[in-house]
């Protein structure tokens, strides 16, 4: 299970802290908009390669990583199993703009909690993940 921090945001909901890797800059903007708009979540750190998902991982903790799969330096896959080291409780979640059927079971095996898809990610990323976070 994700441990919650116990700061709250006005409202009295806790935050929850994302960590947002991706190579491309606009990507990571559209991410950081999708996410803040919702009240109680924050992007509390980004990152361009999977080697600084890891630092940044490292870092501040997150909650919930949000990782592109194909990435310069290290790529997705390769970061996930380090990321699961670093933060055995956190969402780990890859962003793929291939199919998900077929990179899915990788993703898991290398330690996602999920595997989304980045094409329809505006109108499909914030309610899976509210999904994926309810479960926990």
């Amino acid at each position: 299970m994700t441990s919650i921090p116990e700061q709250a945001r006005p409202g009295g909901d806790a935050a929850v802290r994302f960590l947002v890797v991706d190579d491309t800059k606009e990507v990571r903007w559209l991410v950081r908009v999708l996410l803040e708009d919702e009240p109680s979540w924050e992007v509390v750190a980004e990152g361009a390669t999977g080697a600084e998902a890891v630092d940044q991982a490292a870092a501040v903790r997150p909650d919930v990583v949000l990782l592109d799969m194909s990435m310069p330096v290290m790529d997705g896959l390769e970061a996930l199993p380090q990321l699961r080291e670093l933060l055995p409780d956190a969402l780990l979640v890859l962003l793929t703009a291939f199919p998900v059927s077929e990179v899915d079971g990788s993703a898991r095996s290398f330690g996602a909690d999920a595997c989304l898809d980045k094409v329809a990610m505006a109108d499909n990323l914030v309610p899976a993940l509210r999904t994926l976070l309810a479960r926990r």
